[in-house]
């Protein structure tokens, strides 16, 4: 059984199209969405969001990491004693 040469999703037997390139190549394709954003769009299926090799690419943000240690908390209290001091004389000269 091929498989989509775009979205990776199994061909039931007698269903698709197989597209031979030039070069020899085939591709198959599920249905002619498949075939249009391959060879008419030109988009990539890792890309795509509805396709299976979706999970080819990894899209996961990083997440935010919490300050919690007692050293991280002391650092940020004296940074802002810091930017309080500079902040400070600015208020004066006004």
């Amino acid at each position: 059984m091929p498989y989509d040469s775009f979205s990776n999703e199994s061909i039931p037997k007698g269903k698709g199209i197989m597209y031979v390139k030039k070069d020899g190549s085939v591709l198959f394709f599920e249905n002619s969405k498949t075939y249009k954003n391959m060879l008419g769009n030109k988009r990539e299926g890792r890309k795509m969001r509805w396709t299976k090799k979706t999970f080819a690419v990894t899209t996961d943000k990083k997440k935010v990491e919490k300050k919690d240690s007692a050293l991280a908390k002391d650092i940020e209290k004296k940074l802002q004693a810091q930017k309080a001091e500079k902040e400070a004389p600015k208020e004066q000269k006004k």
